[in-house]
């Protein structure tokens, strides 16, 4: 996955459950309430509560750097406007992507929009959806996120299932009594650009266990699990906060517990929201992505688990955040998410790596060159966990290659700009020491927009890992001016094990 950031966020959900007579007549349930009005929408075919939350929220996005022919839209959603519908019988209410079009219609965007309807992990979904829409050059920013309001028919549906519980939510106690529903939304702002919180890794599967149980074992929500750490590239241990499903029935706290136990045991500190927020359903994974997103920035403390205290012994022991649990900087949180018809998925975010970022680097030092042979100005980024760097050049007249004819520096230089990038990596990767001799074998394919590489304007490059063995590895590499794509590379690069030897054998000269 290519770094995506969450640049911006807003979310709106209960912070409370409170008992409710009238959603389910003549009984008495617990959810979590919006107590907010929201302006009206004039226009009768969008004129939601949905849609006046997501009205709510996007307000509040800073979407002033982007054209409007650049922003993509992805919306998590299962109950759109069914409640409405009921009503008005305008069939535009009960349409699954009205939130999407909605959002479209009212912000005058003309790229991208969809929702997204895959049960509890809708918003997690979106997630995935918008990052490839961005790893493919659709969009430069896109608006992700999730949201559902309170609808009778679905309660009514976990009702006949007899899963809502006439009591607060109680998840992994061994009192539980079902599910407290809630509403409530929440949008990020996601694009290339390296300021914010981090998209991790993504996991996805689906065990088509039973239509509306999950699987006991907690088999396919496991490999979800490591699926989104192996996309990471981190260990179980590297996860600081894991933000559960946790919905209180017995058959979520089995599966979720048998899930996290068989990856972290007992320590990581965990917690379901929901006890607060209520589960919100198409909305609850961008809800609880929110709350890992304002423990990233500092805006919000590790998140308490809510309940009775009596753990059900009958589960195995996973570890619940109380007042005395201790921990460190939180970095990383992951946020795990299950739903009908066996849908899993689950997200991890991690604060942006900021090592090196105001370190001035000597590239003569790491460079196996001398000025004016160096091309590159600046090393942006190293992060050796996810095998990636970072670096930068400013085109003008004192570069070597800028060519006065054109006013600026042939594209062909790029596959240069690249490799002395990877030359930076290469550095690192040998523990901050000159590394072996090494030699570029080229690229089977090169591609570039550019006429030239122009003067005064910035290029960022970047060069990932992608394979290695003892001698042979290659890197994606891709340059970006102003977080657009404008060249690319699969590049290879061969370092043996003898370099004189080799060099001796072949007459090579080595770079």
């Amino acid at each position: 996955m290519n770094e995506i950031y969450i640049t911006d966020a807003c979310a709106l959900f209960a912070d409370k459950l409170t008992p409710d007579e009238k959603i389910v007549k003549g009984s008495k349930f617990y959810f979590g309430k919006l107590e907010k009005d929201f302006d009206q929408i004039q226009e009768p075919n969008y004129n939601l509560r949905c849609n006046r939350l997501l009205k709510f929220l996007v307000d509040k996005l800073d979407l002033s750097e982007y054209e409007k022919s650049e922003i993509g839209i992805v919306i998590g959603t299962t109950n759109s406007g069914i409640e409405e519908y009921e009503t008005t019988e305008n069939k535009h209410h009960a349409e699954l992507g009205n939130p999407a079009e909605f959002l479209k219609w009212y912000l005058g965007t003309t790229n991208y929009a969809a929702s997204v309807s895959t049960a509890c992990t809708s918003g997690i979904k979106a997630f995935a959806t918008a990052i490839r829409l961005l790893e493919n050059n659709i969009c430069k920013a896109v608006i992700a996120g999730g949201v559902d309001t309170l609808a009778s028919m679905p309660t009514y549906g976990f009702h006949a299932l007899e899963v809502l519980s006439h009591e607060k939510t109680n998840p992994f106690s061994k009192n539980r009594n079902g599910i407290s529903l809630g509403e409530g939304g929440a949008l990020f702002l996601l694009t290339k650009k390296s300021d914010g919180i981090k998209i991790l890794g993504i996991g996805e599967t689906s065990d088509a266990y039973h239509s509306a149980t999950p699987d006991p074992e907690g088999t396919q929500a496991s490999i979800a699990i490591q699926k989104a750490l192996d996309e990471a590239k981190l260990s179980p241990d590297d996860i600081d906060y894991i933000n559960l499903h946790g919905t209180g029935t017995i058959s979520n706290d089995l599966m979720e517990a048998n899930a996290i136990y068989k990856i972290f045991q007992d320590k990581v500190p965990t917690s379901s929201t929901k006890p607060i927020t209520g589960h919100c359903l198409g909305a609850a994974a961008s809800i609880e992505t929110f709350i890992c997103y304002e423990i990233l920035k500092g805006k919000r403390k590790l998140p308490i688990h809510n309940f009775d205290g009596e753990y059900d012994d009958k589960l195995p022991k996973i570890n619940l955040v109380n007042e005395n649990t201790e921990h460190g900087e939180i970095n990383t949180c992951m946020c795990t998410s299950f739903g009908f018809g066996g849908t899993n998925a689950v997200i991890i975010l991690g604060k942006e790596n900021k090592k090196n970022k105001d370190v001035k680097y000597n590239l003569s030092n790491i460079l196996p060159h001398e000025k004016p042979m160096i091309l590159i100005d600046d090393i942006l980024q190293i992060d050796m966990k996810n095998q990636f760097a970072k670096a930068s050049v400013t085109i003008n007249e004192d570069k070597v290659f800028f060519d006065k004819e054109i006013n600026g520096i042939s594209p062909l230089v790029g596959i240069e700009f690249m490799a002395q990038t990877i030359g930076c990596y290469a550095y690192f990767k040998a523990g901050e020491t000159i590394p072996k001799i090494g030699f570029l074998l080229g690229t089977r394919l090169y591609e570039n927009s550019l006429e030239k590489f122009e003067n005064g304007k910035t290029y960022t490059i970047t060069a990932k890992e992608i394979y290695g063995d003892n001698e042979l590895v290659s890197f994606e590499c891709l340059i970006y001016n102003d977080d657009k794509e404008v060249a690319k590379a699969v590049i290879n690069a061969f370092q043996p094990v003898d370099a004189e030897k080799f060099i001796t054998e072949t007459g090579t000269s080595g770079n």
